[in-house]
C-alpha cells in the first residue's frame, strides 16, 4: 500500500463523529489535546514546508539568474533585427528554432491628475466616465428586523433577499504543552 512505501508522513486516524461523544469535562480536555497535539503536528509541516520552499526558490534564483541575463541579452539583439525587418513589411520572423512577431502598438493615455479629469468630464463630457454599482452590506445590515426580514428606508420588503439566521460558533483556544 502506498503509507507504508511513504514513512516520513504520519498518518492521523480519522474516528467518525458517532464513534465518540464528549459528554463530560474529562472527554473533553483528552479531544482537546489531542486536537492541541494536530495542531502542532500542522504547524510542524508547514514550518517544514516553509523551510524547504525558501530553500527551492532560492536554489531556482540561483540557476536562473544567468539564464534570465542570458535570454534578456538575445532578446535585445533580436528586437532591433525584429523592428527593421517590420519596417520592411515582414511582421513576423519565422524560423527554425522559434518565431519573433512584431505587433502595432496602441496609444496610451496618460493623466495629469485623474481626479481633475474626472471633474472636467462631470462638467464636459460625463460619457467619459463609467459608474460602478455594488450592493452596500454594511447599510443592509442596519435594515434587518427582529424577525430576520429586510425592510428598506421606505418601509417595503426588500424583493429578492432572505436574512439566514446566524448560528453560534465555536473557537479553541490551545494551551500551550510543556
Amino acid at each position: 500500500m502506498l503509507h507504508n512505501e511513504i514513512d516520513e508522513f504520519e498518518e492521523v486516524e480519522q474516528l467518525a463523529p458517532e464513534e465518540f461523544k464528549v459528554d463530560n469535562d474529562e472527554k473533553a480536555e483528552w479531544a482537546i489535546r489531542k486536537l492541541a497535539k494536530i495542531r502542532r503536528k500542522q504547524a510542524e509541516n508547514k514550518a517544514i514546508f516553509e523551510a524547504e520552499l525558501q530553500r527551492i526558490t532560492k536554489w531556482l534564483e540561483t540557476v536562473n539568474t544567468s539564464l534570465e541575463n542570458d535570454s534578456r541579452y538575445f532578446e535585445a539583439v533580436l528586437t532591433p533585427y525584429a523592428l527593421e525587418e517590420r519596417s520592411k513589411g515582414r511582421k513576423s520572423l519565422v524560423l527554425p528554432h522559434g518565431t519573433v512577431k512584431t505587433t502595432a502598438g496602441r496609444p496610451k493615455i496618460e493623466f495629469d491628475s485623474e481626479d481633475d479629469f474626472i471633474e472636467w468630464a462631470k462638467i464636459n463630457d460625463v460619457d467619459l466616465l463609467r459608474v460602478k454599482h455594488e450592493i452596500n452590506k454594511k447599510v443592509l445590515n442596519d435594515l434587518i428586523t427582529d424577525e430576520l426580514v429586510l425592510i428598506s428606508n421606505h418601509g417595503e420588503i426588500i424583493p429578492g433577499t432572505k436574512v439566514v439566521p446566524p448560528l453560534p460558533s465555536v473557537s479553541f483556544s490551545l494551551g500551550e504543552e510543556k
